[in-house]
């Protein structure tokens, strides 16, 4: 899977930058902003993390899920976590107070259609920081949230393991430029506009010039091949064929896997390292996980309204039981995160490091042998964290001032700790709080829930 293969001629690549009018050659931009990197695996256990799973689902907001999660400590929490503040009430109207208000309300089996989430919407709802805004851009439903029996599998992963409570989203936008965001520290101009904006021939061939001008850890890897790395979602086509392809699987415009759009990763090597997502469970089974995964769900079982979110934490809780079943268990952290605010409500104020963000929290969990239980992480991190963790552990420097200054997760860890799995059930009808099984055989879906059906009807959305 992750043998080396030739890089292709040049009369292949000249070709095929023809067809997408590309502007820059692959090396333009890369190595400028870079650091030298020091990893510094060798000390204080470090040594011991050779696996990072990074697993992206989508459109939820910190206080959507974990709003209600250990607001005071307790036996079952040791930590307490910044949540829902009590009196809580959104405006109606921001400009009118007297209008009234809603407040957060639980959201049951119902689940919410797919509100507004974009540029121009979560804006309107940060509203230069007051964060009064959300009802006036996405309705009442804004304010529904989970708790631990509508998502027992999530909530006991947190009780279980770690959870940071102060991780925000990269930009005040939906998932395309946050997905740039964990693999670049940056995302193309074109990306950050809003979804019609990638309609035209002309608008798609400015998203695929700037993104092949964006480097990418993709281009760090490239120059390590010693690191093995993964993203599990689907398998390339050829770069013609993907340029020509509207959206989802296949296509070079997809909204979760931005190293499509780019040209490296149809030659070289580098195809053979865009895998299905199913090929996480046999890699696990041989043996093979790389050094640095991204796996990244099906729509169906994504957590994006208006799907199930019983599915979401299904496939979650069936990756996360694949690798604590494998061997490489006493070697892999894995990081679990939400690419957006999806149109929900977070009472925090993301900070403004520059003009695209951050963006609203996003809810972070952390499952490892080395992470305590009922862990909760207030160090402030972004999508750029994890892009500066893999760096820095891996030794391959920094692409952007973003992921140089990003602040890296490293208390969610104690290397002192040799923590046995934790299997998580599927049995997402269960009352929190509960305790998964210590032991026995994990739930594993089957390839029928795992795949996109036939004809590519499901496809990556905003």
């Amino acid at each position: 899977m992750y043998h080396r293969h030739g890089r292709g001629t040049d009369r292949q690549v000249k070709a095929i930058a023809m067809v997408v009018l590309l502007t820059v050659s692959a090396a333009t931009g890369f190595y400028e902003v870079r650091e030298a990197g020091a990893a510094t695996t060798g000390a204080a256990g470090w040594s011991k993390l050779q696996h990072v799973v990074i697993i992206m689902m989508e459109n939820h907001a910190y206080d959507s899920y974990f709003g209600l999660y250990c607001l005071h400590t307790s036996a079952l929490c040791p930590d307490d976590a910044n949540g829902l503040p009590p009196g809580t009430c959104m405006p109606l109207d921001p400009n009118n107070t007297s209008a009234g208000c809603e407040r957060p309300f639980n959201l049951t089996t119902a689940t919410p259609h797919d509100m507004g989430h974009g540029w121009p919407a979560s804006h309107a709802a940060y509203d230069s920081g007051r964060m009064d805004g959300f009802y006036a851009a996405e309705g009442n439903e804004t304010m529904g949230h989970y708790n631990g029996s509508t998502i027992p599998v999530y909530w006991d992963m947190a009780e279980e393991f770690g959870l940071g409570d102060n991780a925000f989203s990269s930009t005040l936008s939906y998932s395309l430029p946050n997905h740039w965001y964990l693999i670049a520290g940056a995302a193309p101009a074109q990306a950050s506009k809003e979804l019609d904006q990638l309609t035209t021939m002309k608008q798609k061939h400015t998203y695929l010039n700037e993104s092949n001008a964006t480097p990418t850890i993709e281009q760090e890897l490239d120059v390590h091949p010693n690191v093995s790395w993964a993203y599990y979602d689907w398998p390339l086509v050829s770069y013609s064929k993907a340029i020509n392809l509207g959206a989802g699987p296949g296509s070079a415009y997809a909204l979760w896997n931005p190293l499509a759009a780019k040209h490296q990763s149809y030659v070289g090597f580098n195809p053979g390292n865009f895998q299905p997502r199913t090929q996480i469970f046999t890699d696990l089974n041989n043996d093979a996980l790389p050094n640095i995964s991204w796996v990244i769900p099906d729509y169906t079982f994504s957590d994006h309204p208006p799907d199930s979110v019983d599915l979401g934490q299904n496939f979650t809780a069936s990756v996360v039981n694949a690798i604590e079943a494998s061997p490489e268990w006493s070697s892999t952290a894995i990081f679990l995160t939400w690419d957006d605010y999806g149109g929900f409500y977070d009472h925090v104020p993301p900070p403004q490091i520059d003009a695209n963000g951050d963006g609203f929290r996003a809810p972070w969990l952390v499952i490892s042998p080395w992470t305590s239980a009922g862990l909760v992480v207030h160090t402030q991190l972004r999508f750029e964290s994890l892009l500066h963790l893999v760096e820095w552990h891996w030794g391959l420097g920094c692409l952007t001032s973003r992921d140089r200054n990003a602040n890296l997760p490293l208390a969610f860890f104690d290397f002192k700790l040799n923590r046995a799995p934790v299997f998580f059930s599927n049995e997402t009808a269960a009352t929190y709080p509960y305790r998964a099984p210590t032991s026995g055989v994990p739930f594993i879906e089957g390839p029928s829930l795992m795949q996109s059906t036939a004809g590519g009807n499901l496809t990556d959305d905003d």
